[in-house]
């Protein structure tokens, strides 16, 4: 198998491996995607706001994982504000078992200390969360949100 960072040739695959983790997560397929995911790939792999690392076996992408990178006004907890958002973390059903998730969560979370980066979240699906807490991850204050637009 083969690991390395996802480039933007890579944006078919990464949208395809996104759309299969949300609906193995639950999600409904309300509105077509596809376009804004496109987007959203081609710009923040391009301004590194976010960069995947893909596993590769025969030439097809099995596994993808990702680290946003932003930053909220600095708190007592985290004074420098800048938070490593982990998501887009997929395996496809047959590799599922075999460590990749956890090489490349691993991948996801030495580029965060190497930019400088001391906090790092995540929303973890049921199918992930051992994964996570093996990482080291704990539960902490949950997210509320309010739909600001229809």
């Amino acid at each position: 198998m083969l690991k390395r960072k996802a480039t933007v040739d890579d944006i078919p695959a990464l949208i395809k491996l996104r759309e299969r983790q949300l609906i193995d997560e639950g999600a409904t397929e309300i509105t077509d995607i596809d376009e804004r995911l496109r987007d959203y790939f081609a710009s923040s792999l391009s301004d590194g706001s976010f960069v995947s690392w893909v596993m590769e076996e025969g030439g097809e992408i099995i596994a993808t994982s990702g680290v946003c990178f932003y930053a909220l006004p600095p708190n007592f907890a985290n004074p420098s504000g800048k938070v490593a958002y982990i998501t887009n973390m997929y395996t496809k059903d047959e590799y599922r078992g075999k460590g990749i998730a956890t090489e490349l969560l691993g991948m996801a979370l030495d580029e965060a200390r190497a930019r400088g980066y001391t906090l790092a979240r995540l929303h973890a699906s049921s199918l992930g969360r051992s994964i996570y807490a093996k990482a080291g991850f704990t539960a902490s204050e949950g997210y509320m949100s309010l739909r600001l637009s229809k």
